[in-house]
């Protein structure tokens, strides 16, 4: 994939991150880029950054991210912001909107994107570590220092939707469509009327227990 439609993938998934009001680390980025890379490959056979993932310390990680990120930096794509704690954690955010259609030729692809932000966009870095480190195929399957393998990675094929028959006669349909639609008529004209509120019965193990509550 060429460097131009990654530095826009990058671009898309900070706009979309911050705009949903959470926050962009360097570890967090570069996992969302792995999991995107993991979902793209399951469509399409190939990772869409092309980046030589290797299992590391962390995780998943590639030696083209950190030269991509700090090109990004200096062209002003993205602005950095470092924290003022002893981590000097560096936050990320996009100097303008790029929406996750302008990394892509197709919805399909826009799509997957989008899937996986949904799902992990707002998440902490420590949740998303916990689930790429355990529970991703190129992971599970990886050997430390080495290249990850993403043909471990399962297609997932769509369950075609189908309309079941209900094994009843349009007459009998005819009827429970009539029915149904005098319920909701019925339903309907009960909330029109005014509420009565009916006062509670307090027995006596109701005012045993209140009492021994009161005593204790």
């Amino acid at each position: 994939m060429e460097a131009q439609s990654t530095e826009k993938l990058i671009g898309a998934i900070v706009t979309w991150v911050v705009g949903e009001g959470s926050y962009v680390t360097k570890t967090k980025l570069l996992k969302l880029l792995y999991l995107f890379d993991v979902e793209y490959y399951r469509v399409h056979r190939q990772t869409f950054t092309g980046f030589g993932w290797k299992f590391f310390h962390l995780g998943p990680w590639a030696a083209e991210f950190d030269p991509a990120l700090d090109d990004l930096v200096i062209k002003g794509t993205l602005l950095q912001q470092r924290s003022n704690t002893e981590f000097e954690t560096s936050f990320y955010r996009s100097a303008e909107r790029i929406d996750p259609c302008e990394a892509f030729s197709t919805l399909k692809d826009e799509f997957i994107l989008r899937g996986v932000l949904r799902l992990w966009g707002t998440r902490s870095t420590g949740e998303i570590l916990d689930y790429v480190y355990f529970q991703t195929a190129p992971m599970e399957a990886g050997i430390r220092n080495a290249p990850l393998d993403f043909s471990v990675i399962q297609p997932e094929k769509p369950i075609p939707y189908s309309r079941s028959s209900s094994g009843k006669t349009n007459a009998e349909i005819q009827k429970l469509r009539t029915m149904f639609e005098a319920e909701q008529a019925q339903r309907k004209a009960s909330q029109n009327q005014r509420f009565a509120f009916t006062p509670p019965k307090y027995d006596e193990e109701y005012l045993d227990a209140m009492a021994k509550l009161e005593n204790t």
